[in-house]
């Protein structure tokens, strides 16, 4: 059995087909600008002072376990 042709099936298929791309393209988000700003913020973390205070960070860290196991 064959379905009957209807006239208005194919542009309901292609108006379906466009709004369904149209909702794919808005959940994918932008994140070109979020790329820069991640980059622009490390780099301006990437100074000699913030390597200091992680480095005394990590030491405090490492100095608190020490201190710990062998109390």
């Amino acid at each position: 059995m064959s379905r009957p042709t209807d006239s208005r099936e194919p542009d309901e298929g292609a108006l379906s087909q466009a709004l369904h791309e149209q909702i794919r393209q808005d959940e994918v988000p932008d994140v070109s600008e979020a790329l820069q700003k991640r980059i622009a913020s490390e780099s301006r973390d990437s100074s000699v002072g913030y390597a200091v205070v992680q480095i005394v960070l990590l030491g405090a860290l490492l100095a608190m376990g020490v201190w710990y196991f062998w109390r």
